[in-house]
């Protein structure tokens, strides 16, 4: 089949359709047909990332209810023993994931208790940045990129297409997918994949029908790339939002704003969304006061979330496929305040989710006694983050890491 010449591209600039940005739509040429349903054996690995902003309190999600600091140093946030999910005599998780527990009991949940990075900060812009950025400078002139954008960058530099990473659920593009050439695609919700500047103009429309419905010479050149980018970025969006509404999970999802977003991921990978990586957040997590009732509702809503998502994942067929995990900015102190909550600590836990992943505790839980002396007492990371995510982009999407994030040691967190 013939590519109409880049007069198409011309007409696009000179009409002046433009871009619609972060809220971007998507083009059919990105999209295989829903109904090819890809499998596990003939689809590419995907990573979905969650984050858990504001600081999530590691010592009431990974309990370690068998140490006297944990108990001398929460008094009204301490949660009682007997509501406790044990795992063993010293560790136990937070009453309200049973899911995690039924995980772990399938051999579908691997954790690492102590991630962080050295020369902690206690900000959380400061904080967040470091760990979107990979770089302890955080962003900063000579750190413009994010992690995923280097990693798309770094594994897929030859394609143009927006779609290999897509945030959803964000008012604005997490730092992280910023990149070079690839920026990914932010929404916060599949009904915002619409372009609307060209509804009121026939001619206008015309044209989006037509960029629609054509593919696009791959790109050449700087100037070819942004203008490919910028035809699949405007193109489509009738199509993604019939592949996101049109999804039928093969379990409830609850009502949350994360299982919303994690519903909205598993019918664009079912659906055979080239995407790569995805991004979601759960936020609220600074729970300097009151903090327990607070935390019992995140730490619920997560998961059955990520609880309705890996069984909908496997049901679709597609779990084999997704690694997920999730990720915090800093964890909180050992001893709490005087406002019935916690302040800012350091080191924190991660979750792996899915069938490839080691089950179980991947490192030891870091020293409640040998801290960080500031704000009453902060862990002291037993882990760089920055190796998760080298063995992720390494083990599991097939990136070199090391042009991306320098040299870092492999974990044994996958199988």
């Amino acid at each position: 089949m013939s590519h109409q010449p880049i007069a198409t591209r011309r007409d696009f600039l000179n009409r002046g359709l433009g871009l619609i940005g972060a809220s971007a739509v998507l083009p059919d040429f990105l999209i295989q047909s829903a109904q090819a349903e890809p499998s596990a054996q003939s689809a590419p690995q995907i990573l979905v990332v969650i984050e858990m902003s504001g600081g999530n309190d590691t010592l009431s999600t990974l309990i370690p209810y068998g140490n006297k600091a944990y108990v001398e140093g929460r008094k009204t946030t301490r949660i009682p023993e007997n509501e406790i999910i044990k795992l063993d005599a010293e560790l136990g998780f937070h009453p309200r994931l049973k899911g995690f527990k039924e995980l772990l009991d399938e051999g579908q949940l691997g954790i690492l208790p102590g991630v962080g990075y050295p020369h902690p900060n206690y900000s959380h812009f400061s904080s967040m940045d470091i760990w979107h950025m990979a770089d302890e400078r955080g962003r900063c002139p000579d750190v413009p990129h994010g992690w995923i954008g280097r990693a798309i960058e770094g594994g897929f530099a030859e394609k143009s297409e927006p779609i290999l990473s897509v945030a959803v659920g964000a008012d604005k593009s997490p730092p992280a997918l910023k990149g070079p050439r690839h920026s990914g695609i932010t929404f916060r919700r599949p009904e915002s994949f619409l372009y609307t500047g060209a509804q009121n103009d026939p001619a206008r429309k015309a044209l989006y029908q037509k960029l629609h419905k054509q593919p696009v010479a791959q790109p050449e050149g700087n100037i070819d790339f942004l203008s490919h980018t910028a035809v699949a970025a405007n193109a489509s969006s009738e199509e993604i939002r019939r592949l996101a509404s049109a999804y039928k999970p093969k379990v409830e999802y609850p009502k949350s704003g994360l299982a919303n977003n994690l519903r909205s991921i598993a019918g664009l990978i079912n659906g055979g969304l080239d995407t790569r990586i995805y991004y979601t957040l759960q936020g609220g997590y600074d729970t300097h006061s009151n903090q327990r009732k607070a935390h019992d509702r995140l730490l619920g809503d997560l998961n059955d979330a990520i609880f309705a998502f890996q069984k909908d994942l496997a049901q679709q067929g597609q779990d084999e496929r997704v690694l997920t995990f999730s990720f915090s900015e800093f964890s909180r102190n050992i001893v709490e305040n005087g406002s019935n909550g916690t302040d800012h600590g350091h080191a924190g836990a991660m979750f792996f989710f899915g069938p490839r992943v080691k089950p179980g505790l991947q490192a030891a839980y870091p020293s409640l006694e040998d801290v960080y002396k500031v704000r009453n007492g902060a862990l002291k990371h037993n882990m760089d983050f920055r190796a998760v995510y080298s063995t992720v982009l390494k083990k599991w999407l097939h990136i070199p890491s090391e042009p991306i994030l320098g040299s870092f040691p492999d974990l044994d967190i996958l199988t």
